[in-house]
């Protein structure tokens, strides 16, 4: 029989009292914490599962092992270093702790290095005003391959916003959800919970028809036909080849699942609408540009193909946080019988 010194030494080397789980991550610099939500989301909080704030990240991470841990995350800047204060809000094994780290560190692309991408930059005028504005964006992504799979499958042909709206419907109907220090926290459903959902309830989450997919895919990777873990070890090709043998899956789909859920950045599929309204608004004033010029761009850019995407993408959130300001000010200055002034967003 164990003693009780044994079973508290026992404790004290494998849990971690509340107060003593939170973890420092170096992010390397730059970084900026607050331009993913100043950016996309606008101010909005809603889960996806996350909830992206200015000051804090919020979410429900499900380790391998089924466990749902509501954890939080906060920007801290020590000596001209960037760390993420990671809070798990829920008792965790010494393992559990580094599993879960390692999913926020992998989230926040804390080892990416920016600077590489800035050199290459620094001789493309056009690109570098967008990129001096955007300064220490980092792509962010999601916790695990089945969420990355699903939201890609809802982001297929709709808006970015409608998208966003769909995700956090079904994060609300089917997912996670819990109480901590008067904050709520979210979980991205397993494919256990939408395996179980019905057609209807699919619908009311506004998916339309690619509800049939969604639990065709769920259902796979709950009785072992489809093991997103076990797709990790091959390569894009037969990744892709893999997931298009699903009606509803295609070229665009797949390689988003390999660059959002398996974390592979020059994977993401170049020939996207918004990447060549971006290229056209950078370098063609707006102009009708062919996939042609998109894939030259890329030449330039090919060792990176995710970050050079984050940045075209951070420049239409940036025109239309413009475009925002100018009708804003306009209204104004239209009252007051003021000059509307020009605004530029790559200056």
């Amino acid at each position: 029989m164990l003693s009780i010194k044994t079973i508290q030494r026992w404790l004290s080397n494998n849990f971690h009292s509340l107060e003593d789980q939170a973890v420092k991550i170096f992010v390397k610099s730059p970084f900026n914490f607050t331009l993913y939500h100043n950016l996309t989301l606008r101010g909005q909080v809603i889960p996806l599962p996350y909830v992206y704030s200015t000051t804090c990240w919020r979410c429900i991470i499900r380790t391998r092992s089924g466990k749902n841990v509501p954890t939080h995350v906060s920007p801290s800047e020590d000596e001209d270093q960037t760390h993420l204060v990671v809070r798990f809000l829920r008792d965790c094994s010494t393992n559990e702790e580094r599993e879960l780290e390692e999913s926020v560190r992998q989230a926040f692309c804390s080892e990416l290095d920016l600077l590489p991408f800035y050199q290459k930059a620094s001789k493309d005028a056009n690109f570098l005003g967008v990129i001096k504005r955007l300064r220490g964006l980092k792509p962010y992504f999601s916790q695990d391959p089945f969420e990355a799979l699903i939201k890609a499958v809802i982001r297929q042909l709709v808006r970015a916003d409608a998208a966003r709206s769909s995700i956090a419907m079904v994060v609300l109907r089917f997912g996670t959800k819990d109480t901590v220090e008067g904050k709520s926290y979210h979980g991205f459903p397993s494919p256990e919970e939408l395996s179980s959902a019905t057609k209807n309830e699919l619908l009311e989450c506004n998916v339309g028809y690619k509800w049939k997919l969604i639990e065709k895919l769920s259902y796979d990777v709950v009785s072992g036909d489809l093991d997103l873990y076990e797709l990790a070890g091959l390569s894009d090709e037969k990744i892709i080849q893999r997931l298009t043998m699903y009606r509803g899956i295609g070229y665009w789909t797949s390689r988003i699942f390999l660059y959002d859920g398996l974390k592979r950045l020059n994977a993401y599929p170049i020939r996207d609408i918004s990447i060549r309204k971006a290229i056209s608004l950078i370098y063609f004033q707006r102009k009708p540009i062919s996939w042609e010029e998109v894939e030259l761009f890329f030449r330039d850019y090919k060792d990176f193909i995710g970050i050079a995407t984050n940045y075209l993408f951070g420049a239409l959130w940036l025109e239309r946080s413009i475009q925002r300001i100018q009708m804003q000010d306009f209204n104004v200055r239209e009252n007051s019988g003021q000059p509307i002034p020009q605004y530029s967003f790559c200056k």
